[in-house]
């Protein structure tokens, strides 16, 4: 099996996208990131998975519950021991796993992925190549992301009467605004505005804004699509009731607004991957 800190020790850097597969053999890896997990599925690469963080996993990824691949732990506590037994070339993570990043460094090269708002498209692009690089998939990953792309555009056509919406987290009765690249830049979505009384808070180095009632109902969204963290971790005691939610729109003068419920954990612990951002295109049309 292929070490890649001994390639990456060398004075120039060499990717698996320069070496051919005559050469070297595709790595196998343990994968955090359920985006990239989904991204090196669309492009029938799963074979070179190793070991998933299974007790997340989404509805559309419950193919990697079976056997032949390891559970190695949570998103923010991997399974160290675990992962070490496996021997993997590679670990894929995102910023969830950042505290843990040197400990893996230790056993595999890690490739950590993020994807900016400030233009989606362009970081979900970069995103999507860098991970098919590593293993020689470069010229399928342009063609899943042109046929994406088309996909997204047609979906944007198809949307009439200029909508407004709202993106909200949910986590145990509270609601935060959520910024959501995937309606704005993509579909081209108007947001709702937010009342001038309503101002960001910092918690440490994050921002949020938290939203009342009375705030959703005051914006008078077309469509509130809704992001429900206490059901994506699993608290199921503090998901939220939506019913409670419509009645108390209603009393708020909201009565117009319609209330759309996204799959939990697609939106809070997938996504930025070829076949999670479909679905949240679809989630998103569907619901207007």
């Amino acid at each position: 099996m292929i070490n890649l800190r001994k390639i990456l020790a060398i004075g120039t850097l060499i990717t698996f996208s320069q070496l051919s597969t005559a050469e070297t053999q595709l790595p196998k890896a343990a994968i955090f990131d359920l985006g990239s997990l989904d991204t090196i599925t669309a492009l029938g690469l799963e074979s070179q998975v190793v070991g998933v963080p299974k007790q997340v996993l989404p509805d559309y990824l419950k193919q990697f519950n079976d056997a032949r691949y390891t559970d190695v732990g949570g998103l923010k506590t991997p399974d160290l021991e675990t992962i070490k037994t496996l021997n993997p070339d590679l670990i894929v993570i995102t910023g969830r796993q950042a505290g843990q990043k040197a400990a893996l460094e230790d056993i595999a090269t890690v490739k950590q992925v993020n994807a900016s708002g400030e233009n989606y498209w362009e970081s979900f692009s970069k995103n999507t190549t860098s991970v098919a690089a590593l293993f020689n998939a470069e010229s399928a990953a342009d063609t899943a992301l042109a046929e994406l792309n088309a996909d997204i555009e047609s979906t944007k056509a198809g949307i009439k009467d200029h909508p407004r919406i709202l993106f909200v987290t949910h986590n145990n009765g509270s609601f935060g605004l959520r910024d959501e690249p995937i309606a704005t830049q993509l579909l081209g979505l108007d947001p709702s505005k937010v009342p001038s009384h309503v101002t960001p808070q910092k918690r440490g180095t994050r921002t949020f804004t938290s939203l009342s009632v009375s705030d959703i109902a005051q914006m008078k969204p077309t469509t509130l699509f809704i992001v429900d963290r206490s059901a994506a971790i699993g608290n199921t005691e503090e998901a939220l009731d939506i019913k409670k939610l419509k009645a108390d729109l209603v009393d708020k003068g909201g009565q117009s607004i319609q209330v759309a419920y996204l799959s939990p954990k697609l939106w809070y612990l997938s996504g930025n991957g070829l076949q999670s951002l479909r679905l949240q295109v679809k989630e998103i049309a569907d619901a207007l």
